[in-house]
């Protein structure tokens, strides 16, 4: 049973192109060799041609067919051929061209280096033993007389010096034994190579499994976050939708306690403004009447401070009385009667009802093109007169103050300015909050009516201040009505 040698394909590989340069090279030298010794024979009969070109034609022959062989990937094959047919080609041209004492003794080294290049490690020993076998035959045989004296002049034959054929013997031993050092130490080496690329391959796998895995992992890591980038969009607007629904419901419950808080202030003070009005009316006809008395009697002169004190009175009773209308008109607040009015003789009625004092500079930026608006023109000349009141109570010093109107989208706009001593930040939000004043005297109802007032007209009102600097109360009333 034969064992076939199962050679690793990067070594089957180099062999093929070692077999397929080699038989190239011998098969151009075969020709070349044709070539020159038949064209030296036409000049010289002398040249064996006969004897040289079957030795040359067998080559040719023989690298083709181990060219051939060695393509077709029978490469052992093409080795062993290429290397036997080397050999006897050698100890032909021996036999032709020289003997033991020939030119071509040489030769007997080129089948023994190549032995362990295309066959194998170790068979470059065989065929030095091959090598010495013919030198050592064709030097008895033609020592016998057994073969032709050489052909070529000049060349004395064959010889049985013993010292003349250890030589050879030796040194093909030789060249045998540095062409398996030399062969194996290739081999060796290929092998760590071989060795090192299939480590570098496994670690190339490995490193590309972990980069696969880390591909996949980071995969999975996206796929992850996207989802909770998903989920955190969702709670985002979750959350702004809960927000907007809770700012909706504070502002139904501020509206609603703002609603529930008028309803009380309302019944209140109609109950308590009817309930004063009229024992504050009695006060005030008897000061009247004891400052008619004081006046013409003698206890003006003795006592002038009766007189001061009844005009202190007066003027409670008055401060009094104006703090009843402010609750008889918030609880008497109803739907406004509209009818088309010139904002410009509303502004200058307000102003007439409102005590001036001459150290206010008032200044009106009316636009010459005003249209009329559809209002209620007593409830908004009360909001005039309430915000031009409380304008005029912010510059205790004097000041400027400012009043201006102008159309602004479907909207007649009236503001407003005082040059006074402004509304803190935390304060101006609650500015128009039923019982919420800032006075010494007062209950803070008049913003808080001339809101109402205005929202009934549809329209809004504004506030906005800087401490020290003075503030801007801004209407704005629809042209027409809704």
């Amino acid at each position: 049973m034969t064992q076939q040698l199962v050679l690793p394909e990067e070594e089957l590989a180099r062999k093929a192109g070692a077999i397929k340069t080699l038989s190239l090279g011998l098969f151009i030298t075969a020709i070349a060799g044709i070539t020159f010794t038949t064209i030296n024979w036409l000049f010289s009969q002398d040249i064996p041609i006969l004897h040289f070109l079957p030795v040359a034609a067998v080559v040719v022959v023989v690298s083709l067919l181990s060219n051939w062989l060695a393509r077709t990937g029978k490469v052992r094959s093409a080795g062993y051929l290429l290397v036997i047919v080397l050999l006897l080609a050698v100890s032909a041209l021996n036999i032709i061209l020289g003997g033991l004492g020939g030119p071509m003794t040489a030769l007997y080294l080129i089948p023994i280096l190549l032995a362990d290049t295309v066959i194998g490690i170790g068979a470059g020993f065989l065929f030095a033993t091959l090598s010495v076998v013919s030198y050592v035959a064709i030097t008895f045989t033609g020592q016998a007389g057994l073969l032709p004296q050489p052909a070529l002049p000049g060349i004395t034959g064959f010889t049985t010096s013993p010292r003349l054929i250890s030589v050879p013997v030796v040194l093909f031993y030789l060249v045998a034994f540095l062409s398996w050092f030399a062969a194996s130490r290739l081999n060796q080496a290929l092998q760590n190579v071989r060795q090192y690329a299939g480590e570098l391959q496994t670690a190339n796998e490995k490193l590309q499994a972990s980069e696969e895995e880390l591909r996949t992992s980071n995969e999975e890591l996206e796929a992850t976050n996207e989802e909770l980038r998903s989920t955190e969009e969702e709670l985002r607007a979750s959350n702004e939708e809960m927000e907007a629904a809770n700012e909706e419901l504070r502002e139904a419950q501020e509206q609603l306690v703002r609603s529930e808080k008028l309803a009380v202030i309302g019944q209140l003070a109609g109950g308590v403004g009817h309930e004063l009005r009229n024992p504050l009316g009695a006060i005030k006809n008897a000061v009247y009447y004891i400052k008619g008395k004081v006046a013409k009697s003698e206890l003006a002169q003795k006592e002038p401070r009766v007189a001061e004190f009844l005009d202190i009175m007066d003027d409670e009773i008055n401060s009094s009385n104006k703090i009843i209308n402010d609750l008889l008109g918030f609880s008497r607040v109803g739907k406004p009667a509209l009818s088309p009015a010139r904002i410009e003789m509303v502004i200058d009625d307000a102003i007439a009802h409102t005590q001036m004092p001459e150290s206010i500079e008032l200044t009106k930026k009316l636009d010459t093109s005003l249209p009329e608006v559809e209002i209620d023109t007593d409830q908004v000349r009360q909001v005039l007169v309430n915000i031009i009141t409380n304008a005029v109570q912010a510059m205790p010093e004097g000041g400027k103050l400012t009043i201006g109107a102008r159309t602004v989208d479907n909207f007649l706009q009236v503001e407003i300015t005082d040059t006074g001593v402004g509304i803190p930040e935390d304060a101006i939000e609650k500015v128009f909050d039923p019982l919420y004043t800032m006075k010494a005297k007062g209950i803070g109802l008049g913003l808080a009516v001339c809101q109402s007032i205005i929202e009934r007209h549809e329209g809004h009102i504004g506030v906005e201040s800087n401490v020290g600097k003075g503030t801007t109360f801004t209407v704005r009333l629809p042209l027409k009505a809704g």
